[in-house]
């Protein structure tokens, strides 16, 4: 069984760590000067046929790849991007 460390009391006069400050959502212009920042993904919902998608599933899986990333392909192939 390993022994547990003593718990320390902070020295006076120590200094409060930084506050992380997170950056404001980038704005359209920002978006279209900077495309090479990525954004986060959206999540969403979307009705699908139980069979289709199980098959759609099992397909990802046996490609090494994730349901999203095949939608995400998808989309962007429709779109032409």
């Amino acid at each position: 069984m390993a022994t547990k460390k003593p718990l320390s009391v902070p020295k006076k006069g120590t200094e409060k760590a930084p506050e992380v400050v997170k950056p404001a959502a980038a704005t359209p212009l920002q978006k279209m000067l900077h495309p090479e920042v990525k954004e986060e993904n959206r999540r969403t919902t979307i009705v699908v046929n139980p069979e289709l998608y199980k098959e759609f599933k099992a397909y990802a899986a046996t490609t090494g790849t994730t349901v999203t990333a095949l939608l995400n392909d998808a989309m962007r192939k429709i779109l032409g991007k």
